[in-house]
């Protein structure tokens, strides 16, 4: 069985979220920016200069330079948040998650000037927010925070 309160286990679970996401990018940068796979699903690739789902999104120097600040106090506090918890000894699976991805969209900021964005679903003429694997690991590591502690609280 898998423990979850094991620092290791988080640390492993973190560097392949990590890799994984920068290992896609570095693919989808290199060899199919744009690709249809079906009628619903595409590569696109983008560069974010915002936050979630374009959000804030500017070419301004100063707005781009906020916006990562506010992105690193929020990985701040998360760490502070996941350390609390770690020493209550309760499960920070879905932090973990939400932190790898955090910094994985950070790294992108770092390197590229916005985070490489590249999963695009649309139907018909609706298009959902161009996003990627880091994404993915966020929004299911905030979706496992909240039922964690919702099932810890009740």
């Amino acid at each position: 069985m898998i423990n979850f309160r094991s620092k290791k286990m988080y640390l492993v679970v973190a560097a392949l979220i990590l890799a994984l996401d920068q290992i896609v990018k570095q693919y989808i940068m290199q060899s199919l920016p744009h690709y249809q796979i079906n009628q619903f699903i595409s590569i696109d690739l983008v560069f974010n200069r915002g936050i979630s789902w374009g959000l804030l999104h500017s070419d301004n120097t100063t707005v781009f330079a906020c916006v990562n600040s506010a992105i690193l106090f929020v990985i701040g506090s998360l760490i502070i948040h996941s350390i609390i918890r770690l020493r209550q000894r309760l499960c920070i699976i879905g932090e973990v998650m939400v932190f790898a991805g955090a910094v994985s969209n950070y790294i992108d900021r770092y390197y590229y000037n916005g985070v490489v964005d590249f999963i695009s679903l649309s139907y018909l003429d609706w298009c959902f927010p161009v996003f990627n694997i880091a994404d993915i690991f966020i929004v299911t590591g905030v979706i496992l925070m909240l039922f964690l502690e919702w099932r810890r609280s009740s």
